[in-house]
This record gives C-alpha cells, structure tokens and sequence, in this order.
C-alpha cells in the first residue's frame, strides 16, 4: 500500500477551544483559556476519529481488545499511535505553514535584537555562557506568541530581521464565554457550577495544519467534517499531498543553532535526553548524540513550560498532565566533522520523546559569538 505523506487541514466553521491544562474543577473564579495551536493528542485524537468513522468503526468494540486489529495496526489505539505518525500541528495561513518566531530573537516595535551565547558566568550550573543581547535595546521582549512564514523565518535563521512578523491578534479574536453544568436526566442547570471559557474566533485564512505519514492512501479521506477541540465544535478537513519541507539551510562554520519547531518532551530536563554536563575549555557544556551527530550544546533559550494534559477516551479518564520544551525554543550548539552533513541530518528531523506524535521538530540555523566572548 502506498503511505505517502499527506497534508491535513482542518477549517473552523465555528470558534475553536483547545483547554489548557488546568481542569473545570481546579480553576476557581478564573477563565480557562484556549491553547493555539491545539495540542498535538487533540489533533492526533481528530485525525484517528475521521478515519474510524469513514471505515465505520464500532468504538464501543473499537476498545475491545482484539477488535479491529488490522486497524489498529494503522492508527493505533490510546498512547499506541501504530503506524501513524505527525508532523505538527501548526498554524496555516492562506494556506501556508506559520512558524513559532525563535525565541533568541527580541523586538521593540521594528527593531530587532538577537540572544547569544555572552561572556562566562558562575551560577548553579557551572561556569556558562548565559544568553546576552549582542547589542542593547532597552524594553525589547522575546516574540512569544509570535508566527513567521518560511521565507522570514529562514531570514531570522541567518542572522537577519524578519519582514513580517504575526501575533495573535492578526489571526484570532478571544472569545470569553459563561456555561454551568448541566443534569441531562432532569434537563436543568447544577446550582454552583459555573465555568468561565475563553474561545478562539479565526479570521478569515486561518486554519490548523499538520502531516501525516505512516498510512496507506486507502485510510485517507479526501474531505470530511469532525469534532476538533472542546465542545465537539466541527471543523472541515482537506488531505492534500504535502508541501515541500522547508529548504535545508547553508552551513557555515561549526556552530549549528537548533530551533524546536513544536514542543518537545525532554523528560524532566531542559537539554535533550542522552546530553550530560563535561568540562570544556574551562566551561559547562552539555554533549551528546541526535541522530547520529555528536554536539556540543554551549546556551539554549527555553520559553515558559508548555503543560499539556487531555482526556483519554480509550480509558476515560484524564491523561497526566506534562511539561514540554516549548517551540520556539533555541539550543545553541556546536559540531565537529562537516557541517554540510550535520545539518542534513538534522534539519526537519524531530529530538525527544514522542516523536511519533509531532513533538521536537527542529529546524537548524547559524549562530556566531561576539569576538570579545570567543574562547
């Protein structure tokens, strides 16, 4: 069977609502708010819904052990996602890929400035060379929340200003809404229970995108219509053959920045398994092996931990909430040996632990050091 990749798109059709991870329960007076982009197991959850129903599955057998093997030998089931494996999700626009502005780059209003590996310090880790501003711009702020296009993020990669950048409010208004519990046996509201949500409205050209490998073409539909998010809010979905990736940079030199395209699981660490602290010229460097490249990791800017938790339909019960490396996060590294090689090793390739899911994607960029701080 052929299991080329595809392209998914999911179009809202109504407002969108991806729970943070905080539960009803635990919230208080305060809004839960909506996660943009979705987390990945709620795309993950859309895309083996839409497929099940559209090969007519039984999900009450579907949970069965034994039912619908060869299926499950496909899409999986639960954590086991089989053969099916994601890139994304990620946000599209006017149908392009959006890409997390990398977080070593800080703006104030059209001026940029970029973080880089500073002068030695002593703190808890050892002596490092924290993250400093190559040149001061007082009030400039790291571009969370912020999206690029592949032609601007490949600029800010090289060292260079992007053209366009988008934030939040150029794709989505917030939503806040008021909802009680319900009792459906007598049709009537629970006294006590209110809950504040704040909903996603998308402007026109927005929707959600991510790839898909692992499945043969008979599994995929063409077009469908699905619950995506909370709230079971429907949402179109297109397959198309997937783009081309993003164009594979230019090495020059020996350093290689690593930038974390959707969140990664990296355990209860900051750096990527397998990566331990040794002594190098003096300093605290962190060295290890992704994908068969040895590097040595000198810096890293790391946003605020993205926590995603969720709902476990095969069991029915919550799924332990976790904290990811968020995208957008920078790992500033160098190598030995050709860079031309390691950087098609690790370019568009994904770092961490369930990877099968989306999670660690990487893109790879260049980094230099002020001449002052050069060991």
């Amino acid at each position: 069977m052929m299991t080329n990749a595809t392209a998914w798109r999911f179009g809202p059709l109504d407002t969108w609502f991806f729970r943070e991870a905080r539960g009803f329960d635990t919230s208080g007076s305060q809004e839960l708010n909506s996660l943009f982009p979705p987390p990945a197991r709620t795309l993950a959850g859309a895309i083996r819904t839409l497929i099940g129903e559209q090969q007519g599955v039984d999900w009450k057998r579907f949970a069965q052990d034994g039912e619908y093997a060869d299926l499950k030998d496909w899409i999986g089931a639960g954590d086991d996602l089989g053969a099916l494996r994601l890139t994304g999700p990620y946000p599209l626009w006017q149908g392009a890929r959006l890409y997390p502005a990398p977080l070593h780059l800080l703006a104030k209003g059209k001026e940029y400035r970029w973080l880089t590996p500073g002068a030695p310090v002593a703190c808890d880790l050892g002596t490092v060379r924290l993250p400093a501003l190559e040149a001061p711009l007082p009030g400039a702020k790291p571009l969370e929340q912020v999206w690029l296009t592949g032609a601007d993020l490949r600029q800010v990669l090289n060292g260079k200003a992007p053209n366009q950048v988008f934030r939040a409010g150029d794709l989505y208004d917030e939503e806040p809404r008021l909802g009680i519990a319900r009792d459906n046996r007598q049709r009537t509201g629970i006294d006590g229970l209110l809950y504040q949500t704040r909903h996603l409205r998308p402007h026109d050209g927005l929707a959600i995108g991510a790839e898909v490998r692992g499945l043969p073409s008979a599994l995929q539909p063409v077009r469908g219509m699905t619950r995506f998010g909370g709230e079971g809010r429907s949402s179109a979905v297109t397959v198309t053959a997937a783009p081309a990736p993003l164009p594979v940079p230019a090495p020059d030199g020996q350093r290689l920045l690593l930038l974390l395209l959707t969140p990664a699981d990296f355990g209860s660490d900051w750096f990527p398994p397998g990566f331990r602290p040794q002594q190098h010229h003096g300093l605290t460097v962190w060295c290890g092996d992704l994908h068969g490249i040895p590097l040595i990791l000198h810096s890293a800017v790391i946003g605020k931990a993205a926590r995603e938790g969720g709902w476990n339909l095969l069991r029915q019960q919550s799924r332990p909430v976790k904290s990811l490396i968020p995208a957008g996060s920078v790992f500033f590294c160098s190598i030995e040996g050709d860079p031309r090689h390691a950087v098609q090793a690790l370019h568009g390739q994904h770092i961490g632990h369930d990877t099968a899911l989306g999670r660690g994607e990487l893109a790879v960029g260049l980094w230099r050091m002020k001449e002052k701080d050069e060991t």
